[in-house]
């Protein structure tokens, strides 16, 4: 007589799963990730080390910091003040909650972080304090008053970039970092300020006013940073270089930017590519051949449509954009080759995402490392994302087979790979021009 067997309860096992998935995850090195069961490798991939936040920010001084804090806070004020004055039954939404954490990192030292929760309450604040003065129907709330505040605003702006021209560099790596942050908050400058539009054939509507005056507001914090990073910039160069302001980069990098996209130009065009996994589609079906060469080409191709419009007097974000672009391409035919996917496959073992990240991981602390230049930062960012976001369920649906999001985690850890074997390149083409 065979003995009864002692039955093992519901905690028990789930300890006990939870134990071999956490073995699994850290045995995927002595056993080869695809021999594993789907379910182990699935949550394999959440558990394996993510890049850490390697993004270089230009640092904000504490005197920056509160004064954006303390604008807000008088934003917040007459927004009450304001609607204390309005007979209506609608009530004042204030920051958003965004003055409290903005004060609290201001408090915690945390001046960049108080600064950015400063400029994004700002948005909630100074939105209805426009709607205000337009249902009051103030001067303020006046379009051209709008239009002429955003163009003064805009101005401004065109004189931080005036402050910057030539481009004098001691440190390439990281004086080039620099530049790129302050350029980008110009560019910020130019979608928020409002400009004055003569095709409009409607009034503004108080929900418009309102809109354009936080875009006014916004677009003025964005100067004041641009202008804080311009003088610390200045600063550096000038105490590295002797005082004698160091090298201009201009030309080089004019030159960067025009070798970056005659590159690009010898590569298909996104139709052409597009055309080629639509016939791929018809031929072989939907399946994850197709669906991995379509996210491929979605990421490399679509994500870099600013580089068609270059933004005058933005020369190095322009130039960083080409850089990105072609780097993107260059991954996109390498990820193409590297595919562990057939074409008639009709399923994907999550174990090739477990293997693909951790080799994603492995050239990520090869490339960036803890403490990257910050020019060189600003290149990888998007491939630290991409790791990030290599797991089995991230953003996934339960509509659709348990397949897609496999392969869409593959691919987000192969493309960051590629990437990082190319954004090296680049990067040393922008420190040695």
């Amino acid at each position: 007589m065979v003995p009864d067997l002692p039955s093992l309860s519901r905690r028990a096992v789930l300890a006990g799963a939870g134990f071999t998935l956490a073995g699994a995850t850290l045995g995927v090195g002595a056993v080869a990730p695809t021999a594993l069961p789907d379910p182990v490798t699935d949550q394999a991939s959440k558990w394996l080390p993510d890049p850490t936040d390697h993004r270089w920010h230009p640092p904000v001084s504490e005197a920056h910091a509160r004064d954006a804090v303390e604008r807000l806070a008088a934003e917040v004020e007459r927004g009450r003040d304001l609607w204390d004055e309005l007979d209506t039954d609608d009530r004042f939404t204030g920051d958003g909650g965004w003055l409290e954490d903005a004060r609290r990192h201001l408090r915690e030292g945390r001046y960049r972080e108080a600064t950015f929760y400063a400029t994004g309450g700002m948005q909630f604040a100074a939105e209805d304090v426009g709607v205000a003065l337009a249902r009051l129907d103030r001067p303020e709330a006046d379009p051209e008053h709008l239009a002429e505040r955003g163009a003064a605003i805009r101005e401004r702006a065109d004189r931080v970039l005036d402050g910057i021209d030539g481009y004098p560099v001691v440190d390439p790596g990281r004086d080039l970092g620099w530049y790129h942050d302050i350029e980008r908050r110009v560019r910020l400058v130019r979608l928020d300020a409002h400009e004055r539009d003569p095709d409009r054939d409607r009034a503004y509507d108080a929900r418009d006013v309102g809109s354009i005056h936080a875009g006014n507001r916004q677009a003025a914090q964005r100067v004041r940073d641009a202008e804080h990073y311009r003088e610390q910039l200045r600063e550096l160069v000038d105490d590295d270089s002797g005082g004698d302001g160091g090298e201009p980069w201009a030309d080089r990098i004019e030159r960067l930017d025009e070798g970056f996209r005659g590159a690009i130009a010898e590569f298909p065009s996104r139709e052409d590519v597009r055309a080629e996994i639509e016939s791929i589609e018809e031929e072989r079906g939907p399946g994850p051949y197709y669906t991995a060469r379509w996210k491929l080409s979605m990421w490399c191709y679509d994500t870099d449509y600013l580089v068609a419009d270059w933004d005058e007097g933005l020369a190095l974000v322009n130039a960083v954009e080409a850089a990105q672009a072609l780097a993107q391409r260059r991954a996109h035919d390498r990820a193409v080759d590297a595919l562990v996917i057939d074409p008639d496959d009709r399923g994907f073992d999550s174990g090739h995402v477990v293997r693909e990240k951790r080799a994603a991981m492995r050239r990520f602390r090869r490339v960036v490392g803890e403490s990257p230049a910050p020019l060189l930062s600003i290149l990888t960012e998007r491939a630290g994302e991409d790791i990030d976001v290599a797991e089995v369920g991230f953003a996934g649906s339960y509509e659709r087979p348990i397949w897609r999001d496999r392969v869409d985690a593959y691919c987000y850890a192969l493309i960051a790979r590629m990437k990082l074997k190319e954004y090296p390149r680049v990067y040393e083409r922008f420190v040695s021009a």
